[in-house]
C-alpha cells in the first residue's frame, strides 16, 4: 500500500475512533449512537445556516437550541460513557424540537414533516428493536396530530416564507440534508457492522481456540464453567454447566446465545457488575443465593478476563462453584462461636458475682475468729482463689475471641 495511502487509512481510523470511541471500551451499540450524533450536529449546523440565510430567526434560534442539546447528549454519551440511559430523552429531545419547528416553520408548508421521517429512522438506528413499535406510533400520532391541529387551528401556525425564493431553499435543502444523512447513516451504519462482524468473527475463533485448549480441563471439573464473548454471549460451557442449565432452568444452553436468559432477575445487576468488572481486567469473585423448587443452594461465581495470544481481552470466564456446604459449615461455626462467646459471658460475669460475695464473707470470717486457726476456712479460700483465677482467664479468653 503506498505511504499515502496508508496514512490516510490511519488519519481515517483515527478521527473514527475519536467520535466513535474505541472497539475496546465501547460496544457495537454505543458506538452506532455516537455515530448517529456525531451526524445530527452536522446536520443541524447545516439547518442553521439555512434558517440563518432565509431569515428565519425564530427557526434558527431553536435549532440553535437543539444543536447545544445535541453536543450535551453527545459529551454525555463519549466522554461518560452514559447511553442507554439516554437514549428515550434523546428521541424525545427531537421529537420536542420538531414539534416547535413545526409551529414556528410553516407548520405543513415547511420542513418539519421530511424531518419527522429522517428521526423516525434516527430512533430505529439507536434504539432496541422492542422499541421500533413504539417509534412507528409515534411517527404516526404526532406528524397525524400536527397536521388536525393546524387544520383546526391554523393562527398557531408561524414563521411562514416571505416569497417563493425562501420557501424552496428552505424545502429543498431540508431534502437535500435529508437525504445526505441517510445515505451517510446507513453508509456508517453497513460499515460498522462489516467491521463489527469482522471483529465478532476474529474474536470468536480466538474465543474458540482458547476454549479448545481449556476444554479437556473444565470438562473432568464439577464447576461449573462458562465462556462469554465481550457481548455476553455463550461461546462454551462444559457438562456440568449444561447439565445445570437443563435442570434448574429447564433450558439447555446454546452457543451464541445472550446469557442473560440463564440468570435469574434477582442477580442480573450483580452479574453485569463482576462481567463488567472481568471485562476491564480484574478478577471478582461473587457469592449469591438461589432458592430452587427443593433447596436453598448458595453459589460463588468468579469472573475472570480471558486474553488471547497477546493479552488482549477477548472476552470473561466464569467458574461457578456450588458451596452450599462451606457455607452451611461456616454459618454452624459462626453459631457455635457466638454460643461460646455467650458461655464465656456467663461465666466470667454471672459467676463473678457470687464467687466475690463468698470471698468476703471468708474475709469477714478471718476477722472475726483471727486468734483461731482454722483449717477449713483456708482450705475454703485456697478454693475460691483458684476458681477466681480460671474466671479471669476465661475472661480474657474472651477479651482475645472479641479482638479477633
Amino acid at each position: 500500500m503506498p505511504t499515502s495511502k496508508r496514512l490516510s487509512t490511519a488519519t481515517g481510523f483515527s478521527l473514527r475512533t475519536t467520535l466513535l470511541g474505541s472497539e475496546d471500551e465501547f460496544s457495537f451499540g454505543h458506538r452506532i449512537f455516537n455515530m448517529t450524533c456525531v451526524i445530527t450536529l452536522a446536520i443541524l449546523s447545516t439547518f442553521v445556516c439555512i434558517n440563518l440565510l432565509i431569515k428565519e430567526m425564530q427557526a434558527a434560534l431553536l435549532v440553535t437550541g437543539l444543536l447545544c442539546l445535541q453536543i450535551f447528549f453527545y459529551v454525555l454519551s463519549r466522554r461518560f460513557r452514559q447511553y442507554r440511559s439516554i437514549i428515550v430523552w434523546y428521541v424525545i429531545a427531537v421529537y420536542g424540537g420538531l414539534i416547535c419547528n413545526y409551529y414556528l416553520n410553516a407548520g405543513i408548508n415547511g420542513p418539519s414533516l421530511l424531518l419527522f421521517y429522517t428521526t423516525f429512522q434516527l430512533a430505529l438506528n439507536v434504539s432496541a428493536k422492542k422499541k421500533y413499535i413504539l417509534w412507528m406510533i409515534l411517527g404516526i400520532i404526532i406528524p397525524g396530530g400536527l397536521i388536525f391541529s393546524e387544520f383546526y387551528f391554523p393562527e398557531a401556525i408561524g414563521g411562514m416564507y416571505d416569497n417563493k425564493l425562501d420557501k424552496t431553499i428552505d424545502l429543498f435543502g431540508c431534502y437535500l440534508l435529508a437525504l445526505v444523512y441517510i445515505v451517510f447513516a446507513s453508509y456508517s451504519f453497513k460499515s460498522e457492522l462489516e467491521a463489527q462482524h469482522e471483529r465478532e468473527k476474529k474474536g470468536s475463533a480466538e474465543l474458540m481456540e482458547y476454549g479448545i485448549r481449556l476444554q479437556a480441563f473444565f470438562e473432568s471439573l464439577s464447576d461449573n464453567f462458562i465462556l462469554l464473548d465481550k457481548e455476553m454471549k455463550v461461546i462454551y460451557f462444559n457438562k456440568a454447566a449444561l447439565d445445570l442449565s437443563i435442570t434448574e432452568y429447564g433450558k439447555a444452553f446454546e452457543a451464541n446465545q445472550p446469557i442473560e436468559q440463564y440468570i435469574h432477575e434477582s442477580n442480573k445487576k450483580s452479574f453485569r457488575q463482576g462481567f463488567n468488572t472481568a471485562l476491564s481486567g480484574e478478577t471478582i469473585a461473587l457469592d449469591f443465593r438461589r432458592e430452587y423448587a427443593v433447596k436453598e443452594t448458595w453459589w460463588q461465581i468468579a469472573f475472570n478476563p480471558a486474553r488471547n495470544g497477546t493479552g488482549d481481552i477477548i472476552g470473561v470466564t466464569i467458574v461457578m462453584k456450588d458451596i452450599t456446604d462451606a457455607y452451611l459449615y461456616r454459618l454452624r461455626i459462626e453459631r457455635k462461636n457466638n454460643l461460646l462467646e455467650k458461655i464465656a459471658f456467663m461465666q466470667a460475669h454471672e459467676l463473678r458475682g457470687p464467687l466475690t460475695s463468698v470471698q468476703s464473707l471468708i474475709e469477714l470470717i478471718k476477722d472475726e475468729y483471727g486468734d483461731m486457726d482454722l483449717i477449713y476456712t483456708r482450705k475454703l479460700e485456697e478454693g475460691l482463689n483458684r476458681l477466681d483465677a480460671k474466671i479471669k482467664e476465661i475472661i480474657a479468653l474472651s477479651s482475645e475471641h472479641k479482638k479477633e
